[in-house]
């Protein structure tokens, strides 16, 4: 997340200054209760571990109750010796389910695809093939005919 936030300078002085932080959110389930923040040094897994260990015993919170991990699939959290929840487990030492997003595992491969059939993107509204150049008026084209397949058991 980028934020526009206030930063101690050399000069002992606030300045704005535009950061790139990840920004961590901590629940409670069942019904996503607000439970904490914490803003790790960096992006790295060991920082955003640490900051979350930190965190939770902060809340002196019983870490053997900790049962889920949610996250994206990058592989800052996902990765089997270094990620994130793998680092949590091993500091819990318990596993722990993980709830990794779908959406972000098939984004990737729907881009590659799409690339593949209509070439690179010049920006996130920006097409160079006819495909991509359609779908900026895509609702106001025709419905082509077509048959149903049916299926069959």
């Amino acid at each position: 997340m980028v934020e526009r936030t206030l930063v101690l300078g050399v000069d002992n002085k606030y300045h704005r200054k535009t950061l790139t932080e990840e920004h961590i959110s901590i629940v409670s389930e069942s019904g996503s209760s607000y439970v904490s923040h914490t803003t790790p040094q960096s992006g790295s897994s060991k920082d955003i571990t640490e900051s979350l260990v930190a965190s939770l015993k902060d809340l002196n919170a019983k870490t053997q109750n900790l049962k889920v991990v949610g996250c994206d699939g990058t592989n800052v959290n996902t990765g089997h010796t270094a990620g994130v929840i793998r680092r949590l487990e091993e500091s819990f030492e318990h596993p722990l389910q993980w709830l990794v997003c779908l959406l972000h595992a098939n984004e990737l491969p729907l881009r590659h695809l799409f690339e593949a059939l209509d070439g690179a993107t010049t920006g996130p509204r920006g097409f160079s093939g006819s495909i991509g150049k359609r779908l900026v008026t895509c609702s106001e084209q025709p419905v082509s005919s077509f048959e149903p397949v049916q299926l069959t058991e």
